[in-house]
């Protein structure tokens, strides 16, 4: 029974997974109505593959070929069914769209043709004598087509998505993707027609679908929204007042504000006032009248203007033609202080009324701030050299990245030079004296280097090796600044005080150089050359 238990598994996930959205009816926006029908087509596939499976291992071969017709019909049903949501998802009107929509047809009828012959000749599968399922070739080609129609629409709403902007893109590449799922289950259920892939590759879909049932602006807990959105609609053919529709939506909302789209006259309902003294209205008789002089003495002076912007009603009438909601984030000034708050806007579907939902977001935008705060904090510190406080070896091979891809691009080069500076006596400080002095001759290097060249980052890239990045003033003042950092180093030598510093310097030559390597390299060398010197040593 392992090909009926995988249906049996896929059925009970499907029914837990969906069983909200396939509970609800005419509450449901369209597209959402058509995603509801493919859910409950699936459930019918799901079915007919489970007793197919109970079927074929229990020899009942009659009942075996009547559920293998049901079978079939239902995959194509949910391919047609597919192609309905994702059209009416995308909400566009165009040929290609068109297109969608008859070939989900077509391949609805081709099978529907192809199993009406099979019963007279067995082009689709046939059970054999000894009770075996062979799968027959108009199988195959009918699977190649539902894998051109998925393929068709998945390829068009990835198109989409990578138009598509903030939060809208990342649902629509999900629907392209489940699309694609269950192309690829298609090719592995005709390569293996008695594995149970198929279902596999529609539960793989349709969780995929749930998470952003649950996360999407357009699927949203907002099936919430939809419901509460009716149930207003209704309140208002019944007579019934707006508060007590109101109160339900405020579980979401701070404020909510009803607007008339024809005369601009509005209801609003708050179960607390979260912006302390400010005083909201109950009703009135111009929604956009009333915003803008709240603005005037509510709004952060920086956010003004584009609340006023936001708040304008052919802005809300032109947005909500292509979208299914408005958003803006703005600070009000309350007590002094401003208040990150977040408003949201969204169409009855007669189009008669806005609903405009404000919520207090202060708390949010903080954290997220703090959180920023510590992961920069965290980030910055990763740069730096523990013992000396200057920036390390990873920090370099940022900076090294950022200027090789101005030299690869050509444009804003400034020009620069690398210092390599390694310690003298190090290992010898450390066998004869300690390594906690040797930690104290690192530390003196690093400053002295840092007094020199002020102006530019100091790098500690290894235990005794040190980096400068030469630019703007040290630049210019590059030989003198070197010349300062040999007589000091000189002086220490001879008091045999102070740190020893073996140095090379290199500058990027355009014409010559294609990577700041090659000017490291340049300036390592250098670096060895003085340090025998240095040493005594002949070059």
């Amino acid at each position: 029974m392992y090909y009926a238990s995988v249906g049996v598994l896929a059925l009970i996930l499907h029914l837990i997974i969906n069983h909200e959205i396939m509970q609800k009816g005419k509450d449901l926006p369209e597209h959402l109505k058509k995603y509801r029908e493919f859910l409950l087509g699936v459930t019918v596939y799901y079915a007919a593959d489970t007793l197919w499976g109970v079927f074929y291992e229990s020899k009942i071969y009659i009942a075996a070929y009547i559920d293998t017709m049901i079978f079939f019909m239902s995959v194509v049903t949910s391919v047609l069914l597919w192609t309905r949501f994702v059209a009416s998802y995308l909400d566009r009107k165009n040929k290609f769209v068109s297109m969608l929509y008859l070939s989900g047809w077509t391949v609805f009828m081709f099978e529907v043709m192809v199993l009406v012959i099979n019963f007279a000749n067995p082009i689709v599968f046939e059970f054999k004598k000894d009770g075996e399922y062979v799968a027959g070739p108009a199988r195959y080609v009918a699977l190649g087509i539902q894998f051109l129609v998925f393929a068709m629409a998945s390829v068009y709403t990835m198109v989409v998505a990578a138009k598509s902007s903030g939060k809208e893109r990342i649902p629509n590449k999900t629907v392209g993707l489940s699309g694609m799922v269950m192309m690829i289950f298609i090719v592995f259920q005709s390569y293996f027609p008695l594995l149970p892939l198929y279902s596999m590759g529609i539960l793989v879909a349709t969780c995929l679908m749930h998470v952003f049932v649950e996360e999407d602006e357009r699927f949203d807990v907002n099936l919430e929204l939809y419901a509460e959105k009716r149930k207003v609609e209704e309140a208002r053919e019944e007579g019934e007042t707006f508060s007590r529709i109101a109160e339900g939506l405020a579980s979401n909302y701070d404020i909510i504000y009803y607007v008339n789209a024809e005369d601009n006259s509005f209801v609003g309902y708050t179960k607390q006032n979260i912006y302390g003294q400010l005083q909201v209205n109950t009703e009135g008789p111009d929604f956009f009248v009333n915003a803008k002089k709240t603005v005037d003495y509510a709004i952060h002076p920086q956010d003004v203007e584009r609340v006023r912007g936001f708040l304008n009603r052919d802005h809300f009438i032109s947005a909500l033609e292509t979208k299914r909601r408005l958003q803006a984030e703005y600070r009000m000034v309350i007590d002094g202080k401003p208040k990150y708050t977040r408003s949201t806007v969204i169409k009855t579907s007669d189009s008669a009324h806005f609903i405009v939902g404000v919520e207090n977001i202060d708390e949010e935008v903080r954290k997220e701030r703090e959180h920023l705060i510590a992961l920069n904090t965290e980030k910055e510190l990763a740069r730096r050299d523990e013992l000396t406080g200057i920036k390390n070896r990873a920090a370099y091979a940022e900076l090294e990245e950022a200027v090789q891809k101005d030299i690869d691009s050509g444009t804003n080069i400034q020009p620069f030079a690398i210092i390599v500076s390694d310690l003298n006596d190090l290992k010898l400080i450390n066998d004869t004296k300690g390594h906690k002095e040797g930690d104290e001759y690192i530390k003196r290097a690093s400053a002295l280097l840092c007094d020199i060249f002020s102006h530019s980052p100091v790098f500690r890239v290894g235990g005794d090796e040190f980096v400068v990045f030469l630019k703007g003033y040290d630049y210019i003042s590059k030989d003198k600044l070197v010349d300062m950092l040999f007589k000091r180093v000189s002086e220490n030598k001879k008091r045999g005080n102070g740190p020893v510093i073996a140095t090379g310097i290199a500058q990027f030559d355009p014409d010559t150089d294609k990577r700041v390597s090659d000017v490291f390299e340049r300036a390592d060398k250098e670096m060895y050359a003085n340090k025998k010197m240095l040493k005594g040593e002949s070059a």
